[in-house]
């Protein structure tokens, strides 16, 4: 299936507004789309694995707050309504008391949220046991998706497609010789596994001559620093959370080694302050080259406008996770209103059918792969800003990081969008999704 060009997708979006005003016009039941979001905004019981979550639920609280401020607009057009209530859950516990309530007393048909494998997990769980739509906002493990169900979607992209990305780039631009740092649990080693298969299956010319393993909360990275030098790659990769990539980038800066490096894309990575933290703490080598979910700078297919609004609504660029918050809302609203339901079920038939395609200002519509429910998307390749000012005025936040490329580039000639964009992540599914 070819993917829609934007103003195929507009065109199509014109017409179905159209028939809709004049359903509402002439009786149709208006709708009610309840909503609710589970964040980590912090307070008693936060966990220490989590810490910083909460900077980063609150970006996406303002992603999800603009949404339903721009989504409402539209909505009022057609007598439809949208509620979002958001609940504050810092532990995994919380998550799932938070989640059930929503449900349960609340009444609401989709749940958003997803910042780690974990409380993301609990949230698939409960809209499969609930018949609730889950929309996955920061969650990248992929095992979220090899067992895909059918009340769940992804708009954060997957580990893979992150991996896929950064590996896709660092070959075509020369970089051989991998070093690769991964954490040592479950998902640090299917990230390390994934990456090891791309460079071998996917990206011909490009080796692991180095891996290094280290704890979650490690500071001792001595002997991973020492097989760096000896190995001598081109490009050192870290996959592993935030805290640890900061930790490791200071003290691989102040060992003076000049080689490459970058990191795995977390939400907590994602944002111009953790940019800002990873600057100041390694100036020369932290200043590399990164993936992002979307970028503040974008200036195409409507997201010039996008981020000009958001930017004047918070006074803040809109970081990856605020613009899939904003998108989430907007997506469970389109669905509620082309499919004329509000229940959950109803809601995710209509997101897994492949006609069902959505604008995101990533610049052809888009649809979820029906093999693990990912939204087909591209991704973008940002430069960190070596000279970046520690000041918080807009214009000095927005020069933090600036645009390098999109990855894939989804318009070379002579090829499908769809087939390009599903070279990111896993192309074949574990389990077909459960109906």
């Amino acid at each position: 299936m070819s993917q829609m060009s934007r103003r195929q997708f507009m065109a199509s979006v014109s017409a179905l507004s159209t028939a809709a005003i004049a359903t509402t016009a002439s009786g149709a039941n208006s709708l009610n789309l309840r909503i609710g979001a589970v964040l980590p905004l912090g307070g008693q019981g936060a966990q220490i694995t989590a810490a910083g979550l909460h900077d980063v639920a609150a970006i996406a609280q303002h992603g999800l707050l603009m949404g339903v401020e721009e989504t409402q607009k539209n909505a009022d057009l057609f007598g439809h309504q949208i509620d979002v209530l958001i609940a504050n859950a810092p532990s995994d516990a919380s998550v799932e008391r938070a989640a059930w309530r929503l449900v349960q007393h609340d009444r609401v048909s989709v749940l958003i949220g997803g910042f780690g494998p974990t409380d993301a997990a609990i949230l698939v769980r409960v809209a499969q046991e609930t018949g609730t739509l889950f929309l996955n906002i920061a969650a990248t493990a992929d095992r979220l998706r090899d067992q895909c169900l059918s009340q769940t979607f992804h708009l954060e992209a997957s580990a893979a497609m992150y991996i896929d990305a950064l590996v896709g780039w660092f070959v075509r631009a020369g970089h051989r010789k991998w070093f690769i740092v991964s954490q040592n649990d479950d998902e640090g080693q299917n990230r390390f596994s994934h990456m090891q298969r791309a460079l071998s299956d996917r990206h011909w010319g490009g080796k692991v001559v180095g891996h290094g393993s280290v704890e979650a909360d490690s500071r001792e990275f001595g002997p991973i620093l020492k097989d760096i030098r000896n190995s001598s790659p081109d490009v050192v990769v870290m996959l592993t959370d935030w805290l640890t990539q900061l930790r490791f980038a200071a003290r691989y800066e102040a060992e003076g080694i000049e080689i490459p490096i970058t990191g795995f894309p977390e939400a907590s990575t994602q944002t111009r302050d953790y940019y800002s933290r990873l600057v100041q703490a390694a100036p020369r080598t932290g200043a590399g080259h990164r993936a992002s979910l979307w970028e503040p700078t974008l200036d195409a297919y409507g997201a010039r406008e996008l981020n000009a609004r958001f930017a004047a609504r918070w006074g803040r660029p809109m970081d990856a996770v605020a613009w899939s918050g904003y998108q989430a809302v907007k997506i469970a609203f389109d669905a509620a209103q082309f499919c004329g339901a509000t229940n959950g079920v109803a809601l995710a038939q209509f997101l897994a059918q492949s006609t069902s395609v959505f604008d995101v200002h990533k610049g052809i519509g888009v649809s979820f792969r029906p093999w693990d429910h990912q939204l087909r998307q591209s991704l973008y390749l940002v430069r960190l800003n070596h000279r970046m000012q520690t000041h918080q005025d807009l214009e000095s936040l927005r020069k933090r990081a600036h645009l390098v490329g999109e990855l894939p580039a989804i318009y070379m000639p002579g090829t499908d969008p769809t087939e390009r964009l599903d070279q990111l992540g896993n192309l074949t599914s574990k389990q077909e999704c459960s109906r």
